[in-house]
């Protein structure tokens, strides 16, 4: 099975477990070349955090047992999960990893022709023993709970994205309003630390990969996703185009039995997964260390798709208005390529 690295990640970082990490390389491509089998795209945007690009990395491609033999795959990275869903229209890709408005977003909209289909869960947000997106302000600031956010400037890396969402149902539940009580930046997410730091915004939302910056800098937890929500909801998946689980599903199916096994190994093998990829996507090893598979990561272990989570998180995001109109998700999401636990 061999390795043919297209195009190299770049990433920009300073040193230490508390730098902000920055990509910079928007796009790249890692195949597993060879012939007679189906050829599969995956593509993924945030790397280590999105689980699905571990496949990326040669040495866990040995310890799953259906590649290369069942299937060959393409790993690739976009800057987002519309150009994620932009390469599977254009039928450069079969699968992507998405969040939950990415996801309602292209079914409700039929971005990919002939739609598409969840087929697992990436991770779960606000789970009680695990990480939820978390506010953080400064080490010394002032604003320590959701309240005082009232004449704040707030970080997020975009509007109309899940995080967004988090953002807007705790403002919400302090009977404030961005726009009016509060104001929304957009900023990528390794600028969060500094921006913070030197007073650009007064707050932001980070995630995981992010969150051990602001820990490492004694940043103050205002409030996270778990004071939001009474039960945990899937919030990141992996979903494939309909046509291609139509031309393809018996790959994908192997894919599926691939993924599952590439979780377990992950997290009884972490040390050298997190050395792995630390290297290979050019990140500080102190930074994968600080979250990745410990409980300052999300709840990730069991990939099948909880369908009445999934409903609920699609029907509060149409309440937050970031969907127009709800659907029902057992239409566009399926546990039938992922083995059942």
């Amino acid at each position: 099975m061999s390795f043919d690295s297209i195009r190299r990640r770049s990433f920009l970082k300073t040193g230490a477990a508390a730098s902000t990490i920055g990509l910079t390389g928007l796009a790249g491509c890692s195949s597993i070349t060879g012939g007679g089998t189906p050829e599969l795209g995956l593509a993924f945007t945030v790397p280590v955090e999105n689980f699905g690009s571990l496949f990326a990395i040669e040495e866990l491609q040995d310890q799953v047992s259906n590649l290369g033999s069942e299937y060959e795959l393409s790993v690739s990275r976009n800057e987002s999960t519309p150009d994620s869903l932009n390469a599977m229209a254009a039928g450069e890709v079969d699968m992507a990893l998405l969040t939950t408005v990415s996801y309602a977003s292209a079914v409700r909209q039929e971005a990919v022709p002939g739609n598409i289909s969840m087929i697992a869960t990436d991770f779960w947000d606000a789970h009680p023993e695990w990480y939820g997106f978390t506010i953080f302000s400064g080490p010394d600031s002032d604003i320590t709970e959701i309240a005082d956010l009232e004449g704040a400037n707030v970080g997020v890396n975009a509007q109309g994205t899940g995080t967004h969402a988090v953002l807007e149902k705790g403002i919400r539940q302090a009977d404030l309003e961005f726009g009016t009580d509060a104001e929304i930046v957009e900023l990528p997410f390794p600028t969060f630390v500094s921006a913070i730091n030197d007073g650009r915004i007064d707050a932001g939302i980070f995630p995981a990969l992010f969150a051990v910056a602001a820990r490492a800098e004694g940043f103050t937890e205002v409030y996270k996703s778990q004071d939001l929500w009474d039960e945990a909801y899937p919030f990141a998946y992996t979903v494939a185009s309909n046509n291609s689980l139509d031309e393809n599903g018996d790959a994908i199916a192997a894919f599926g039995e691939d993924l599952d096994e590439l979780v377990e190994y992950c997290y009884d093998n972490r040390s050298e997964v997190v050395s792995l990829a630390a290297e290979h996507f050019e990140l500080p090893e102190q930074v994968v260390d600080g979250f990745f598979l410990t409980n300052n990561d999300y709840y990730r272990q069991d990939i099948t798709i909880d369908i009445d989570r999934l409903q609920f998180a699609i029907d509060e995001l149409v309440e937050l208005g970031f969907v127009e109109e709800s659907f029902d998700v057992g239409e566009y999401a399926t546990n039938e390529y992922v083995p059942s636990n």
